[in-house]
C-alpha cells in the first residue's frame, strides 16, 4: 500500500484510449493502465499527450508552481458575487438568467451540465436516455409524457431536430448562445466523455466556459480573497475507479455517463500540491457529495479544502453543514473515513495484482497519490502516544450540497475577506395536507373513544403523494 506521504508527480498524460470499451453500467472492474498491450483492457492506441501537460515535467515540485497556479481571474470592485448551481441538464440559457437575477459576476456549476451534441445521441444507452428525458427542463410536460411512453423514444426525439430536447450545448458551441459571465464547471454523472476530451484538447473552445478537472485549477481574486478552485467530476463508483471505459488518460466514461477514476484523484492531488499557497482559500467542487462519499471527504482533507460544493442528491432544499454539525464526536468522523478506506480496500485487493502488473512509472506516481488519499483518516493517538488530536476539518471545512438549478441555488457574496452565503430553494409543497384534511370527515363521538392506528397509513400517503417532488435516483 502507498505511503501516506504524497509526492508531486508529473502532470503528463498517463493513460491510453481503450480499444475495448467498458459499458457504462458494467459491474466488472477493469484496470486500464500500462503501455496498452498488457492491460486488462488491451489497447494498441498510442499515448495521447494533452496541451500544457508535459511528459518531461519534474517529479519534484516547489511549494508554489507558477505554471500550475496560473493567473488569477479578477472580479473587479470591492466585492463580488458568485452564483453556485447544479444540474442545469442542458438548459444553459438559464445560467444567464440566474446570473442576472442574483447579480453574479461568475458561476460555479457542480455537474450534469449537459455536455451532449447530436453525435452523442447514438452513444447514449437506453437507460441513460430515459433518465435525461425524464428530468430535462427543456422538454414540455406534454411531450415528456409522450416520449416516456413511446416504444421508439429515439425516433420520437429525432423527429424534433430543431428543438433542443436534451441540451443547448450545440448552440453554445456554434456561438448562437453565449455565456454572459465566466462559468466554472465540473462534469456530472450524465455527460458525453467524447465532448469533454475535445474540450480538454482545445478542439472545442467556448468563451467564458472553464472546465475544472484533475489537471487544471483556477484562482478567483475577489473581495480580498484569492479563491482557489479545484474540481472532480463524475459519479463515484468504487468498482469503476480502475476503469476508464471509453475515456483517455485519467478521464473516464461511456454510454452517455461519466465517473471518477483513482488516477484522476491522484493527478488532482498533484495539481493541488504544485500550486499550494497557504494564503489562498481552497474550494473543492465535486458532482457527488462528500457528505455521502467518504472518499471525497478524504480528498478534501488531502487538498486542505476550506469549502466544498457538490450536488447529486437532487433535494428541493440546499444543505449547509460541517462534519461537527452531523457527527456526534471526532471519533464518529474518523469511523466514517475508515469505513470509506475499508470499502475501497476490498476493491483494491481484487484488482491489485492486475494493476501492478501493467502500471507504468508515471501512472504509479499518480496511483500512489490516489491510494494515499484512500488511507487518509485521523489517527487515534498522537505520534508520542498522547490523546487523539482533533482533525481541523471536522469543524473548519464547510460543505454545501445544492439542489437542481430549477429548484434552488447558492450565492457566495465575498467582500472584505469574508465569504458570506445566501441560499434559495423552492422547497417542498405541503399544500396537499390541507386538501386531505378538508376531505376527511370528523370522527363520531363513539369513534373518538378509540385511537385508530392511522400513523403508518398517513406516512405512506405522504411518501407516495405525487405532489411531493423527488429527484432522480
Amino acid at each position: 500500500m502507498a505511503s501516506p506521504h504524497l509526492a508531486a508527480p508529473s502532470a503528463s498524460s498517463i493513460g491510453q484510449t481503450s480499444a475495448t470499451t467498458s459499458p457504462a453500467h458494467s459491474n466488472a472492474t477493469a484496470a486500464t493502465f500500462g503501455p496498452g498491450s498488457r492491460g486488462v483492457n488491451n489497447s494498441s492506441t498510442p499515448r495521447r499527450n494533452y496541451p500544457g501537460r508535459s511528459p518531461n515535467a519534474a517529479v519534484q515540485a516547489s511549494p508554489i508552481n507558477s505554471s500550475a497556479a496560473g493567473k488569477a481571474h479578477l472580479i473587479e470592485g470591492p466585492g463580488g458575487r458568485i452564483l453556485c448551481v447544479a444540474d442545469v441538464r442542458g438548459n444553459l440559457s438559464s445560467l444567464n438568467k440566474l446570473a442576472a437575477q442574483t447579480d453574479a459576476q461568475a458561476i460555479i456549476h457542480s455537474g450534469d451540465f449537459g455536455f451532449y451534441e447530436n453525435e452523442s445521441f447514438e452513444r447514449i444507452s437506453d437507460r441513460t436516455l430515459r433518465h435525461l428525458v425524464q428530468y430535462s427542463t427543456l422538454i414540455p410536460t406534454q411531450l415528456r409524457t409522450k416520449l416516456l411512453t413511446a416504444d421508439e423514444m429515439r425516433n420520437q426525439i429525432l423527429a424534433h431536430p430543431d428543438s433542443p430536447l436534451l441540451t443547448e450545448f450545440p448552440s453554445l458551441l456554434s456561438g448562437k448562445l453565449r455565456l454572459n459571465v465566466p462559468v466554472y464547471t465540473v462534469w456530472g454523472a450524465c455527460e458525453d466523455v467524447r465532448i469533454l476530451e475535445k474540450i480538454r484538447t482545445k478542439e472545442y473552445e467556448i468563451e467564458n466556459l472553464h472546465v475544472l478537472d484533475e489537471a487544471s485549477t483556477v484562482a478567483l481574486e475577489v473581495g480580498g480573497v484569492r479563491l482557489r478552485l479545484f474540481g472532480l467530476g463524475g459519479a463515484v463508483v468504487l468498482h469503476k475507479l480502475f476503469d476508464n471505459g471509453e475515456g483517455a488518460a485519467t478521464i473516464a466514461g461511456g454510454q452517455g455517463t461519466m465517473w471518477t477514476t483513482i488516477l484522476q484523484i491522484g493527478e488532482l492531488v498533484d495539481t493541488a500540491q504544485k500550486c499550494y499557497d497557504p494564503s489562498e482559500t481552497r474550494l473543492l467542487v465535486t458532482h457527488a457529495s462528500p457528505g455521502r462519499e467518504g472518499l471525497l471527504m478524504q480528498l478534501a482533507l488531502a487538498l486542505k479544502a476550506d469549502l466544498t460544493i457538490s450536488a447529486g442528491l437532487h433535494f428541493r432544499y440546499g444543505a449547509s453543514y460541517n462534519e461537527f454539525s452531523v457527527q456526534s464526536d471526532p471519533e464518529q468522523f474518523r469511523r466514517k473515513l475508515l469505513q470509506s478506506k475499508s470499502a475501497f480496500g476490498e476493491v483494491w485487493d481484487s484488482v491489485r495484482a492486475q494493476v501492478e502488473e501493467v502500471v507504468d512509472d508515471q501512472q504509479r506516481i499518480l496511483l500512489n497519490n490516489g491510494l494515499a488519499v484512500t488511507n487518509r483518516a485521523p489517527s487515534q493517538t498522537t505520534g508520542t502516544g498522547g490523546p487523539l488530536q482533533e482533525e481541523p476539518a471536522w469543524k473548519n471545512t464547510w460543505n454545501w450540497n445544492l439542489p437542481d438549478a430549477a429548484f434552488g441555488h447558492l450565492v457566495l457574496d465575498i467582500s472584505e475577506g469574508k465569504v458570506s452565503s445566501e441560499m434559495k430553494s423552492q422547497g417542498f409543497n405541503f399544500a396537499y395536507r390541507r386538501a386531505e384534511t378538508a376531505s376527511v370527515p370528523a370522527p363520531s363521538p363513539a369513534a373518538a373513544t378509540t385511537v385508530p392506528n392511522t400513523a403508518p397509513q398517513a406516512a405512506v400517503r405522504q411518501q407516495q403523494s405525487p405532489k411531493i417532488p423527488t429527484g432522480p435516483a
